[in-house]
């Protein structure tokens, strides 16, 4: 069931005209109520876009991650849409040099649609500056594309190291005939990738719309700063967040606008994600959906439902350091150990880690316990 503790994925969708179709199944952007206003760029004090960046407690972890002193590890957000605009200033130097354009078949990722320069711009916004989009282009300037492409686009985000996925689209429940787009989705979710999927905004009941309503996806649902549920949001049992995506400002062409849709609302989701991982890259969909579920605050009835899923993240409180390995002190312990005859022999492990500056993990094994010990003995005793 979605509304277990299993990881599931968010997809989201910003423009109103961006269909996809393969094999008589049709994806769209969901119907989204079209805000536009603009602003002039140049005259813009940047800070932060959205206004869900801090109603998520996101400026806060970013200012615990740039404030620790630690290396932090390139995080990869793989955003399926329509491409990015590089000449966007508020993108420069956050997104790869290994883009692909899937419907042209090269390189070509300049965004015609511009819906994945607002996502991505999102997912820049929203998080520090060693996190970076690959930007794979699947929708033409129409907002139209394939499923094929989509899935081509998920295998590709998988052979070049993605961490996080962002699917910005959705279709009527295709019955499971698209099998080729759940197989991607399944082997990015087996390979720890997050997978994030917008729940779109037909008003519609978002069981019905596929990809949003597999279980091994995190689906998002829209809310504004009231926390209301967004105008035209679907909403069902499968939806897992519900987060900022009303009246959501956002890079578009050279300009900004102010939208609103659930395609706002799920890269939220991908820069939570992509945060978490900065702080341990081992974390797995279901370790980071633990997370989420656990510094969410509760909307709606009590606990889960069917509305608001499991809340709206907040990670202002997030340890940076709480998924780190427990590493184990024994100094001044002393240990008893017992061979295979029965004898016993008595350790004081701080006798030899003051003496040998040894790594507690003696043997190496990823794994600091009592074979460590009979490490110690066998090679030092």
């Amino acid at each position: 069931m979605k509304h277990s503790k299993a990881l599931s994925l968010l997809l989201s969708f910003v423009i109103a005209f961006s269909v996809c179709a393969f094999s008589g199944a049709r994806l769209s952007l969901s119907d989204e109520q079209n805000i536009c206003v603009q602003e002039a760029l140049n005259s813009y004090s940047l800070g932060y876009m959205s206004w869900g960046v801090k109603s998520m407690g996101l400026d806060k972890l970013q200012e615990k991650l740039e404030k620790s002193g630690k290396e932090l590890p390139e995080v990869k957000v793989a955003v399926v849409d329509s491409g990015i605009n590089t000449s966007n200033k508020y993108v420069k130097g956050r997104y790869t040099d290994d883009g692909y354009n899937f419907i042209d078949k090269n390189t070509d990722i300049e965004d015609s649609n511009y819906h994945g320069t607002m996502v991505s711009g999102i997912i820049a916004d929203a998080t520090s500056s060693n996190v970076k989009v690959l930007p794979l282009k699947v929708n033409n300037k129409n907002g139209t594309g394939y499923m094929s492409n989509v899935s081509k686009a998920i295998y590709y985000a998988i052979e070049h190291n993605a961490d996080v996925i962002n699917l910005s689209l959705s279709a009527e429940d295709p019955n499971h005939s698209v099998t080729v787009l759940d197989d991607a989705i399944d082997a990015a979710v087996k390979k720890g990738i997050v997978v994030v999927v917008a729940s779109g905004n037909q008003s519609a009941i978002a069981n019905d719309r596929y990809p949003g309503n597999k279980d091994n996806v995190l689906t998002i649902t829209s809310v504004d700063k009231n926390n209301n549920i967004g105008e035209n949001a679907n909403t069902g049992s499968c939806i897992d967040f519900a987060l900022p995506g009303v009246s959501i400002t956002a890079p578009y062409k050279r300009i900004m606008f102010v939208d609103t849709g659930t395609s706002l609302a799920a890269p939220h989701a991908a820069a939570a994600a992509a945060l978490l991982k900065t702080c341990n890259k081992k974390l797995n969909q279901d370790d980071i959906k633990e997370i989420l579920i656990n510094y969410s605050v509760d909307l709606g009835e009590n606990g889960f439902d069917n509305t608001y899923g499991w809340g709206m993240i907040n990670l202002a409180d997030f340890d940076i350091n709480s998924t780190e390995p427990e590493i184990l002190s024994f100094d001044g312990k002393t240990v008893i150990l017992t061979d295979n005859n029965g004898k016993t022999t008595s350790v004081l492990f701080a006798d030899y880690i003051n003496k040998r500056y040894y790594p507690l993990d003696l043997n190496d094994d990823g794994i600091v316990n009592a074979k460590d010990y009979a490490y110690l003995i066998r090679n030092y005793m």
